[in-house]
């Protein structure tokens, strides 16, 4: 399996309009890196957006009930 791809990772997240999942970052990489093998990759999308927040550059939705429904926005400076 491909290692995890922090540069296309951040092109998706920097070019996102709108809220994002881990989720959907990580269904993305899948779709745009076409990994067979997607284990671990969830935890690793879910760490560097955690990560990005506390560069502030990634705002997270405080609303949301629970971890599995997290959702970031893209900051623009």
């Amino acid at each position: 399996m491909k290692t995890f791809d922090t540069q296309m990772a951040m092109s998706i997240v920097s070019r996102s309009t709108g809220g994002f999942s881990y989720d959907t970052l990580a269904r993305s990489l899948i779709s745009n890196e076409n990994l067979d093998n997607s284990a671990g990759l969830l935890e690793e999308c879910r760490s560097f957006c955690l990560a990005l927040e506390k560069k502030g550059l990634l705002r997270r939705y405080n609303n949301c009930m629970n971890s599995q429904d997290e959702y970031f926005e893209y900051v623009t400076r």
